[in-house]
């Protein structure tokens, strides 16, 4: 049998199912298109129950509106009467006042004053009066004038139990709100009133309104809120009506469609249906034959193709519109080039092998250099202790030694206070940067000069044994910020000791503040060692440092910049770093968002007023428990605050503390943390407990101060807390500031 016979064959047996199952859908087509043309009924009796609607909610506002209007209140009736003539319906709508007994007071198709007969408005006056609510009545008939209309009535609440509110509206107002059907010509739409009369109707208008509607549909209506029933139209014609009710008034709203209409569309769609199927029928036929001669062709060409493959000839067939056969080519091909494909193949996991090697090899040497940064920033870290415990243990043991001479006292004791500091700013920088990462730092911002707060803090420096061979320049303009004063004055020691660490002697550092575009500048410039392109790539980097002055020991931990960054950032503001090259001198930039200057006469910031501010101690000559574990600590805490005036009992442990505290009744306990056996914490609330001690001031040393360590110190048991190492100064200071507020309070 030949290609085009099975093609046949393949049309026939898949069209005949087809076919089968076509025939069984017409049945569903037909009930489905029936269904959808009832539902679009059903949606148009809504739609035109909510056009009803919708007008008498909007005649419900209006005269509500009038109800409540103070010229009715105060008696103004023909100010009420223009009012109502304002709302300007036209001829078929028009608004009426009446008075409790159902007479006409005014109304908006007569000029004010001119009478007319009310008894028709009687039984709607009454029961808008009786139930308190609004009443829309049924048809009305004027038995003089033959007109008929329907009347809305409404209590007027500005004069209760005296008027009522009314609309009249005719029944063309109902033909032009409800009867809209675009496309529907041979559909009736009817409104019907609770009597079965025609209040509306779209076919035969004039002769049907106020006529019966038919019996059937009335009774339907009676029955359900809303339904479909199968019936004669007055014109005789065989028709679905769909009805349901207007909510504000309870007329029966009713849409008929003849039955021919709904059906034909069914028909309609079961006749295209037919047609397509036929039309199918011929098409696959046709294709069979047409197609049966191209799949012929194109296996011809893919079979000569397979003989020159056999004869080891690389095979070039013509495309072919046949996927598979296009396919079967394409293997004939790809037969001839398995060799180069399985070459190629070869080298692209020679390559992908390479890319993996080499990023190993990256990821080895990231990991050395964080190896050597950390084994670096040991070293330095223990060269940088190493050298004040260096110089307070030669000290002390020239003082064992030579402590009767008073110069050299004075000397050794200068040299224990300068490294002791700087144990302390090794210490603080290393906690600081711990805040900065963990997001512990919390700013108190203030308003301040900024270019007055650089001046200080290079006077500052100026001082210092590091800037001893450096000439520093400033030139600062008055700059307004708000900021942290002691943090961007940390800021600035930091920026100018590394320009000082990394300047020969006998340089200039240039530090210029400026006001730039909305920005507060602080610039500080070396002609120092500079920094290379890949060291300003990372220079912020924590432990990061550029190569040191020749002949100079290197110093420093490599955490002061990126201190500066986090601080910075805190503010708002960004750090950047400039420089030209090794050896042409470095600019380090910092902005920070710029503030209104204050008025003249404004009273400054406290940041502003009192920062830096170390003013000096007057002891009280108050009793002090200082417990602490620590000997040497605690010996040269308790003799120093002796020195300055103060009562002091020392002891080492938390029941001694105890015991001491219940003897002695001191005014303040000056409390170690960290003691052993024994929290601090707990040792504080047993003194709390003691007898006469229950408001004893408390203050609290800790040697850690984070923000998560400090935060457990209950202020209901500490007033105060310090982080070690205090000097002897602070602490008195502390202590005189918490007697003061514990006077105070009391």
């Amino acid at each position: 049998m030949r290609l085009r016979s099975y093609l046949l064959c393949v049309a026939a047996v898949g069209f005949v199912p087809g076919f089968t199952a076509a025939i069984v859908a017409v049945g569903t087509v037909r009930e489905g298109e029936r269904e959808a043309a009832l539902r679009a009924l059903r949606e148009t009796v809504r739609a035109t129950a909510l056009l009803i609607d919708r007008g008498v909610q909007g005649s419900l506002g209006e005269l509500k509106v009038l109800g409540n209007s103070e010229n009715l209140r105060v008696g103004k009736l023909r100010s009420f009467h223009a009012q109502a003539t304002a709302l300007g319906h036209g001829p078929n709508v028009w608004t009426s006042l009446f008075d409790a007994t159902g007479a006409l007071v005014l109304d908006t198709s007569r000029d004010f004053g001119v009478a007319a007969a009310t008894e028709l408005a009687q039984p709607c006056v009454a029961q808008a009066l009786a139930d308190r609510r609004p009443v829309m009545t049924d048809l009305i008939a004027d038995a003089a004038t033959g007109k008929l209309f329907t009347m809305l009535c409404v209590p007027a609440v500005a004069a209760p139990e005296k008027y009522v509110v009314t609309q009249s509206f005719t029944l063309d107002h109902w033909r032009d709100t409800a009867l809209e059907l675009q496309g529907r010509s041979r559909w009736v739409v009817a409104v019907i009133d609770h009597g079965g009369r025609f209040i509306a109707r779209s076919k035969h208008t004039d002769a049907m309104l106020g006529r019966q509607a038919r019996p059937e549909l009335v009774a339907a209506a009676a029955a359900s809120h809303e339904g479909l029933i199968r019936h004669k139209t007055l014109e005789g014609v065989d028709s679905y009506d769909a009805f349901t009710h207007s909510e504000l008034t309870g007329w029966n709203v009713a849409v008929a469609a003849p039955v021919e209409t709904i059906e034909a569309s069914a028909w309609q769609a079961v006749s295209l249906l037919l047609a397509g199927l036929a039309t199918a029928l011929i098409a696959a036929t046709a294709a069979a034959i047409l197609l049966g001669r191209k799949f012929i062709s194109e296996i011809a060409s893919a079979s000569a193709a397979a003989q020159a493959l056999g004869r080891a000839i690389q095979p070039e067939p013509a495309p072919a519109d046949l996927d598979e056969v296009n396919a079967l080519n394409l293997a004939l091909v790809e037969a001839g080039d398995v060799l180069a494909r399985e070459r190629s193949a070869r080298e692209a996991a020679q390559a992908e092998r390479q890319q993996l090697l080499e990023l190993e090899m990256a990821a080895r040497q990231a990991a050395q250099q964080q190896n050597i940064a950390k084994d670096n920033f040991m070293a330095m870290l223990g060269h940088e202790l190493r050298n004040p415990l260096a110089g307070i243990m030669g000290a002390t043991a020239l003082l064992e030694r030579n402590g009767d001479d008073e110069v050299q006292r004075k000397r050794y004791l200068g040299i224990i206070d300068r490294q002791n500091k700087h144990l302390t700013r090794i210490v603080n920088e290393l906690l600081e940067v711990s805040r900065a990462w963990s997001g512990k730092i919390v700013l108190d911002l203030g308003l301040f000069d900024l270019g007055e707060c650089v001046s200080h803090s290079v006077d500052a420096l100026r001082a210092t044994e590091q800037a001893r061979e450096h000439s520093i320049v400033v030139d600062a303009q008055q700059v307004w910020v708000r900021a942290d004063l002691v943090r961007v004055e940390q800021i600035v020691n930091n920026l100018v000791a590394n320009a000082l660490k990394f300047s020969l002697g006998g340089s200039e550092i240039h530090v210029r503040v400026s006001a730039e575009a909305g920005q507060a500048v602080i610039e500080v410039s070396d002609v120092g060692v500079g920094m290379s392109q890949a060291l300003l790539g990372n220079i912020f980097e924590p432990f990061v440092q550029g190569p040191g002055v020749p002949g100079r020991v290197a110093s420093g931990l490599g955490i002061g910049l990126a201190l500066v960054r986090q601080l910075v950032q805190l503010h708002g503001g960004q750090v950047i770093a400039r420089s030209a090259g090794a050896g042409l001198g470095s600019t380090l930039v910092v902005t920070l968002p710029q503030a209104a200057a204050p008025a003249p006469d404004a009273p400054a910031d406290a940041a502003e007023a009192g920062a830096g501010a170390i003013a000096a101690v007057t002891s009280s000559g108050a009793r002090v428990l200082l417990v602490e574990d620590n000997l040497d600590a605690r010996l040269t805490m308790a003799e120093a605050l002796r020195g300055l005036g103060y009562v002091v009992d020392d002891v080492a442990d938390g029941v001694l503390a105890v015991t001491t505290a219940a003897a002695t009744r001191p005014d303040v306990v000056v409390l170690d943390i960290g003691l052993p056996g024994s929290d601090g914490r707990v040792v504080a609330a047993r003194i709390h407990h003691l007898p006469g001690l229950e408001h004893v001031t408390q203050i609290a040393l800790t040697g850690f101060g984070l923000e998560s360590d400090t935060s457990t110190l209950s202020p209901a048991l500490f007033d105060a807390y310090l982080v070690k190492p205090v000097s002897p100064q602070a602490l008195a200071r502390c202590i005189e500031e918490q007697l003061k507020v514990r006077r105070l309070s009391t």
